[in-house]
């Protein structure tokens, strides 16, 4: 099949003695992602990946070096293959996009963008869970803005930890979750929020207004490929202030976070 991932096309072979299981996982949770291929606006690919799926040891060494991912078992390959595609989409993209380490939610009406980021462990996957019963998800892991604010959608599966104790997140499928899928509209940012989870936080999540001193620190640190930006505390100071600023959030539990998404996007903070 072939994927999308940041407007980087990716054929994607399926290989080995669970060929066929494989393709229809990667084809079930990967569906917001598909390009058909044979379509008029499907251009050729930008790279191929090969998955391998074999239980056998000698089958698996015999054709490890000629893939691009492979083990025994299916959970693996399907963790294993959300990092690498995004990996690849991301450098192939680092020239013309800023791209935050954040999840993005939408106004499904407007297209207007709220782009919260933060370093893992702060609940973005969960936040994109939640809100996006309501709101159109464009991602859980790389929100990238063009230079006119336009939001690149990115809706990867969501990857879950079941338990506490899992070595594997599960691989599932946004339209699984009842999420809100991306249309054909224009998404632009219209706020970006530094996301700060508390499990110890009572009463209402709190919204507050950074300087732009203090919020480079940390948009700089959820920002891939900095080095390579001309500038990049004067362009990620000027995205900023395009958007009315860095609001920062601070929270226990992600529905906590409704209201406050809710009133940016109306224009209400």
């Amino acid at each position: 099949m072939r994927v999308e991932a940041l407007q980087v096309r990716f054929d994607v072979v399926c290989a080995g003695s669970g060929a066929a299981e494989l393709a229809e996982a990667v084809a079930d949770v990967w569906e917001w992602c598909a390009v058909e291929v044979g379509s008029p606006d499907a251009d050729s690919p930008d790279q191929r990946l090969t998955l391998l799926l074999e239980e056998d040891p000698a089958a698996l060494a015999a054709s490890a070096d000629s893939s691009s991912l492979f083990a025994r078992d299916l959970p693996t390959v399907m963790d294993r293959l959300s990092p690498m595609v995004t990996t690849l989409a991301v450098t192939e993209r680092r020239g013309d996009l800023v791209m935050f380490h954040a999840c993005a939610v939408a106004d499904p009406g407007t297209g207007d963008t709220v782009v919260l980021y933060g370093p893992s462990g702060t609940g973005k996957t969960t936040v994109a869970r939640t809100l996006c019963t309501e709101l159109v998800y464009l991602t859980d892991e790389t929100a990238a803005v063009a230079p006119d604010l336009r939001i690149v959608p990115y809706p990867k599966p969501l990857s879950i930890l079941a338990d506490a104790g899992d070595r594997l997140k599960e691989q599932v499928s946004p339209g699984s979750l009842g999420l809100v899928r991306p249309s054909g509209l224009t998404y632009r940012l219209r706020g970006l929020v530094q996301l700060q989870r508390d499990p110890a936080h009572r009463g209402r999540a709190v919204l507050e207004r950074l300087t732009t001193v203090e919020a480079l620190p940390e948009l700089v640190a959820q920002t891939s490929f900095t080095r390579d930006m001309e500038r990049p505390l004067h362009r990620l100071a000027d995205l900023a202030h395009r958007v009315g600023g860095v609001r920062r959030a601070t929270y226990a539990e992600a529905e906590q976070l409704r209201p406050l998404v809710r009133s940016i996007l109306d224009g209400a903070d």
